[in-house]
């Protein structure tokens, strides 16, 4: 019985180790599969892997660096100063005491220096520091524009300055090593570092403009460190320090703490901008009049795209360069001079930047077709655009499907909004939680078109709107009263299927 069972015993063991064998070479077999699998797609990282990996020298750069950065501060006017006398004493600036704001740091030896707008915009007189120099520099303002928060002063001094290296800011690669340096008026300087996080970042928020392009970057950007020089590795000046982003913010630029999300302006965007300042004290920008709008995916179904890229024209601006050249309403802007606009707000910043007076090749989709147009860029006025506002009217009309109470434009309306137009319905009432309203349409608004069908009266809007389809984008064309004349844009709704 005892040999019996040993046997019996001595098998099950065998049988143990087999099967534990096979699971060993199954869960080996099925590891490679795994692995093979999991280097499926991988990224090739062998140029990456194979470069020298190093750190910056930022002591050596610092060093070297920090005698080009300046601090400045302000007097303001006296509006400011009066504020001021309603602080407690504790919290009071000195009397006869500048405002400190910001830095700025020397481009040429004869005394030019670069700094943001909003350090210098209120001031009576500009007070500049050098490092390690006891001496007060007062500044000459020789130009400053608002649109890109860029400002050039100038200071004599007798002694040897010591401008930055310019770089190229195109050349800056997202994970580059950056340095940024601020000298605060308390503090002194402060060196921080990191890494860019991204490129060509456009900002949402109060004070955004159509030419924002900002580099972003995790190097801490500190309180009066505004208008600082940002480094690359190479110690070359690639961007401008101009604002940070934290919760702390009321919006964005304000106050707050940094949370690792700091701007600066790309040298490239600045250059020019600098070197207009310099020359003429001011900034001029080309324009090719079309009012334009973004693509998302409703209004790329609605208007017949496969991809939602490039800039839409809603609208040309009389006897503007774009009506010259030809251009016309719902043609898509895919290229310009070269380069590729892939979102709308790419156009504003390369037309801008336009030599005035050029004619540039502008690549447009119009009917399922690429057609070149030739417009010859003219100088943006800063009365461009001002628009009106319209009040609503109270009535007792029902509002239609799309929320919307409209009047026929008759020649007494027409003459009283001082517009000539001979089609189109207006809108005098809408309802806020309406579809209409959630598109973007207004009291004062024209309708021109819905679903590419012109509206000439009433009973033609009526008739059109009962037969939208709904869960479908209906495009509509709207023009909204501006200064001297009509601007019009698309907007797309959809009817929920409840509301059919």
């Amino acid at each position: 019985m005892f040999k019996l069972f040993a046997r019996r015993s001595s098998l099950v063991g065998f049988n143990s180790i087999k099967s534990f064998i096979l699971v060993l070479l199954l869960g080996c077999q099925l590891q490679l599969q795994a692995e093979s699998f999991l280097k499926e797609g991988q990224p090739d990282l062998g140029e990456a892997l194979n470069k020298t990996q190093t750190i910056p020298h930022f002591e050596l750069l610092a060093k070297a660096l920090s005698p080009s950065v300046v601090n400045i501060s302000v007097e303001t006017k006296e509006e400011e100063q009066e504020a001021n006398n309603e602080l407690p004493p504790l919290f009071k600036k000195p009397e006869g005491q500048g405002q400190s704001l910001g830095s700025g740091f020397i481009v040429n030896p004869e005394g030019l220096i670069v700094t943001n707008y909003h350090v210098v915009e209120k001031a009576e007189k500009i007070i500049v520091r050098l490092l390690d120099d006891r001496k007060e520099y007062e500044a000459k303002l020789l130009g400053k524009d608002d649109k890109t928060d860029l400002a050039l002063i100038k200071i004599e001094s007798d002694k040897k300055l010591n401008p930055v290296f310019i770089g190229d800011s195109d050349q800056l690669e997202v994970g580059e090593w950056v340095m940024a340096i601020g000298n605060q008026f308390q503090l002194g300087q402060t060196v921080t570092a990191g890494i860019v996080s991204a490129k060509s970042r456009k900002v949402r928020s109060q004070s955004n403009s159509p030419y924002d392009d900002f580099i972003q970057t995790d190097a801490s950007i500190n309180p009066g460190s505004s208008g600082g020089p940002l480094f690359n590795s190479r110690g070359q000046v690639i961007g401008i320090n101009t604002a940070i982003f934290s919760p702390g913010r009321s919006q964005f630029g304000g106050t707050g703490f940094n949370i690792g999300i700091g701007f600066a302006i790309p040298m490239n965007l600045a250059k020019t901008i600098l070197e207009q300042l310099k020359n003429e004290g001011k900034v001029t920008r080309g324009v090719l009049g079309v009012i334009i709008q973004n693509i998302d995916e409703d209004m790329a179904e609605a208007i017949g795209l496969k991809d939602a890229k490039g800039a839409l024209v809603s609208e040309i601006v009389p006897k503007s360069p774009a009506e010259k050249a030809g251009f016309k309403t719902k043609d898509i802007i895919l290229e310009y001079d070269g380069r590729p606009i892939i979102e709308h707000d790419d156009l504003p910043l390369v037309v801008a930047n336009t030599k005035l007076g050029t004619t540039v090749k502008v690549n447009v989709l119009r009917d399922g077709k690429i057609i070149a147009l030739n417009p010859t860029i003219v100088e943006l006025k800063d009365d461009f655009f001002v628009p009106l506002e319209i009040q609503a009217e109270e009535t007792e009309v029902k509002p239609n499907k799309l929320g919307l109470v409209v009047e026929e434009l008759n020649q007494l309306l027409a003459k009283s909004l001082k517009i000539d137009l001979s089609e189109g319905i207006i809108v005098t009432n809408l309802e806020t939680e309406s579809v209409a309203a959630k598109a973007g349409v207004s009291v004062g608004d024209i309708i021109i078109e819905i679903n590419n069908k012109t509206i000439k009266n009433i009973t033609e809007f009526n008739k059109i709107v009962d037969g939208l389809p709904t869960n479908k984008p209906i495009l509509l064309l709207v023009k909204t009263k501006v200064k001297k004349q009509l601007t019009a844009r698309f907007l797309t709704l959809k009817i929920p299927e409840k509301d059919k």
